[in-house]
């Protein structure tokens, strides 16, 4: 059966076309006309930020003075009309088109080799940069763009198609921008939904993590005759990233080492998947396995890198750091429990390990020293990096430059070693195409958990009142509050990942003109869509800043709703009753943390960046309840008046005892994206029917907990069988289903 797999994996890994082997002597003998200063300048990757002087404008010739490799967009960074880089705006005018001002300019900084091709003779070539950006669901760091469902809900859309369809649009879009490294798909299996980085999961069953981490990765890099025609993907986060315990965000697996072959296989498939469609690069995990962190873990080599001979996965392209993990390995222990070391046996043991590249904020000229201090190291007890594995590394990024035609050459050279021109990817511009395929990964994603003597779908021409009610009064930052209505709240459907790193509440980046190339939709928009304004009731707040004003409106409100009940029967009238997670990315999303509940807060990651819709001390239940002002409308004024749809807007599975046992029908949405309200509509009214015409959509990708008791100390291998989460509220699969209403089409 072994042998079968491997067979299978030769046959895919060789599928892309035939290697030019006189390419990788042409790579070889790069690497040997390197300065070392060159070498250590390719494994670096820096944050755009770094360049900039104290004036703010970002100083691009440091790219070819510093030799570097590559260059990321930090998750606040964007950039202004000069080009130059900023983590303090606003990012409002962040389009594709300034975008790409900036990668003209990085990439008119690549570095000149002089390569000995023959004894008498050189030729020069120029190394471009990689440039690096988040595109989790899309090219989220434009505004404009379109955004699809974060990886969970499409998990759940249970429909290969829509990770191809993501990867498409997000990669035509990159490439709009000049930049041509992702840092996506998150390949990691669903565990513990305390996790911050929950929604970047692909679900429970492995085999299917594995299909979906390779069809995306096929489409975003776009392989043809052994070339990288799309974008290079960047899978993370090797290994077991979403199987730490208790879900903590940089925390550690608890694994017993007679049972590590449970574990490596319940968190490797996305990797086989990613190997399979011949990604370029893989990105390490911040976490631990048993204390030992993954930046400086041997699994890279003896798992990741190893040949298929050896047991391993014959990865062939490069790896990479995550952002300062290196040294958040050398002097950070907790959460994550592992032992502290001096930095630069921290960065020997990394590149010793196999990772290759590492991803810096700052300090660039310190990282670099230090490298060069630990390659010239000639005593063996102290730690040091052989020349030998440097060269393997610079080779190892090199060649994937080469495949993305980031490799200027002469002609002389062209000749030589055999080189065929890149071809150019055609970019196709269709948003309505584009809109459509968001909407359907929305519709598909949405799960139906409950639906009450079969409240759905509502025959919406027999609707002559839609009440809609879900309000949220929350920090903003510097002490100011504000109230976000989340059945208008655009950025709440997107979530973290969206324009900058922890997204945003409310609708400003989808506003006017962004609106409209974005084709956005909230909950409300789409009712407007559908019904008069005469028939849709929601507060109207005039300063959703002052909770006195917020009050006043509120009551008016309950009037308004008093006064017209007479008017309102369950034939005739539905309540929206929307909920929501604030947005949130990486740790500032965990819960229950137990370092975040002493009184130093130690360990706590949660106070390190500010999220201005967290409160400051972090939640410890993951549990979300029905509003006492929209409790009190549904449960007194409309009882028994209306049926009451909730809509869940989340990152994850939560306890949901309190709105579910008031509503007629529940929806998980999960974050599906700017499409979202239009897709949440639709499947309310039966515009669309749940589970779609063959019945095989929109299910649970993984287990809706009951308890905090499920998930407690939870994933443990411990045993010889993969941790289940027991007794939840909903197993995977789980979804209703509900038919289409076909309405006449109205001439």
């Amino acid at each position: 059966m072994k042998f079968v797999f491997y067979l299978c994996l030769i046959l895919v890994v060789c599928k892309g076309g035939k290697v030019n082997k006189k390419a990788n002597v042409l790579i070889d003998d790069i690497v040997k006309s390197m300065s070392l200063a060159e070498k250590i300048g390719q494994t670096t990757q820096v944050d755009f930020i770094y360049l900039n002087d104290a004036q703010g404008k970002t100083q691009y010739e440091k790219i070819k003075e510093w030799n570097l490799g590559s260059l990321l967009v930090g998750g606040n960074g964007c950039p202004d009309n000069d080009g130059n880089i900023s983590s303090s705006g606003t990012c409002m005018n962040a389009n594709n088109q300034l975008w790409k001002k900036v990668a003209d300019l990085a990439l008119a900084q690549g570095i000149s080799v002089q390569v000995d091709i023959s004894e008498e003779e050189q030729e020069t070539v120029i190394i471009k940069p990689l440039l690096g950006t988040d595109a989790i669901r899309g090219n989220q760091h434009s505004v404009g763009e379109i955004l699809f469902p974060h990886n969970i809900g499409l998990a759940a859309s249970n429909n290969v198609e829509n990770f191809r369809n993501s990867a498409k649009w997000m990669r035509d879009s990159v490439i709009e921008t000049g930049f041509n490294f992702v840092f996506t798909p998150t390949v990691a299996v669903s565990h513990n939904p305390q996790w911050g980085r929950f929604y970047e999961t692909l679900g429970e069953n492995t085999e299917k993590v594995q299909q979906y981490s390779k069809a995306f990765i096929e489409e975003a890099q776009n392989i043809q005759n052994d070339k990288i025609l799309g974008v290079l993907t960047s899978v993370k986060h090797f290994i077991g990233d979403g199987a730490t315990i208790n879900g903590y965000e940089e925390g550690d697996s608890i694994v017993d080492e007679q049972f590590m072959d449970v574990f490596i296989e319940d968190n490797i498939k996305g990797y086989k998947g990613a190997v399979e469609a011949q990604t370029g690069n893989v990105m390490v995990s911040y976490d631990a396995i048993n204390g030992v962190a993954m930046s400086v873990h041997p699994f890279v080599n003896s798992i990741l890198k190893a040949s298929i001979e050896d047991g391993g996965l014959g990865f062939e392209g490069f790896v990479i750091s995550d952002y300062n993990s290196v040294i958040k390995t050398a002097l950070i222990d907790l959460p994550r429990q592992s032992q502290k070391m001096p930095l630069d046996k921290a960065y020997a043991d990394s590149f010793n390990v196999g990772v290759d590249m590492q991803m810096i904020s700052d300090k660039v000229e310190d990282y670099q020293e230090m490298i060069t201090l630990l390659v010239n190291e000639t005593d063996p007890q102290k730690p040091n990096i052989n020349m030998t594995r440097l060269d393997d590394a610079v080779k190892r990024i090199l060649t994937i430059k080469d495949k993305m035609g980031l490799i200027q050459y002469s002609e002389t050279i062209m000749k030589k070693y055999d080189l065929q021109e890149k071809k150019k990817i055609e970019i196709v511009k269709d948003k309505e195409q584009e809109y459509q395929d968001a909407l359907q990964a929305a519709l598909q994603s949405l799960v139906l958990l409950k639906n009450q003597v079969n409240t759905l779908p509502i025959n919406k021409n027999s609707i002559e009142h839609v009440i809609l009610l879900g309000d949220r009064y929350i920090p903003v930052g510097n002490g100011q509050f504000k109230l976000f209505q989340d059945y208008d709240n655009i950025g709440a459907q997107n979530g973290g990942w969206t324009i900058r790193w922890q997204g945003y509440n409310g609708n400003d980046y989808w506003t006017g003109d962004l609106k409209i190339q974005s084709k956005a939709s909230s909950i409300l928009d789409a009712i407007k869509e559908r019904f008069q304004e005469a028939q849709i009731y929601y507060p109207k707040y005039s300063n959703p800043t002052n909770l006195d004003a917020i009050l006043q409106d509120r009551n008016t409100f309950r009037n308004q709703l008093i006064a017209n009940q007479d008017q309102f029967s369950q034939a005739n009238t539905i309540v929206i009753h929307v909920l929501a997670e604030n947005p949130y990315a990486e740790y500032m999303g965990d819960v229950n943390c137990q370092y975040c509940q002493t009184k130093d807060k130690i360990g706590c990651l949660y106070n390190n960046h500010d999220n201005v819709y967290l409160t400051e001390s972090q939640a410890t239940r993951l549990e979300i309840k029905t509003g006492a002002y929209e409790k009190q409308l549904i449960n007194n004024v409309l009882k028994g008046l209306s049926k009451v749809v909730t809509v869940l807007i989340s990152g994850r599975p939560m306890l949901i005892d309190d709105p579910l046992s008031i509503s007629n029908a529940f929806i998980a949405a999960w974050l599906p994206g700017t499409s979202g309200g239009e897709a949440i509509v639709k499947s309310i009214f039966g515009e669309y029917g749940f589970g779609g015409p063959d019945k095989l959509f929109n299910k649970l990708p993984s287990p809706w907990i009951s308890t905090l008791d499920s998930i407690k100390d939870y994933p443990k291998y411990d045993s010889d069988t993969v941790p289940k989460i027991e007794d939840p509220k909903f197993e995977t699969e789980f979804g209703l289903e509900t038919d289409i209403i076909n309405y006449p089409i109205l001439e």
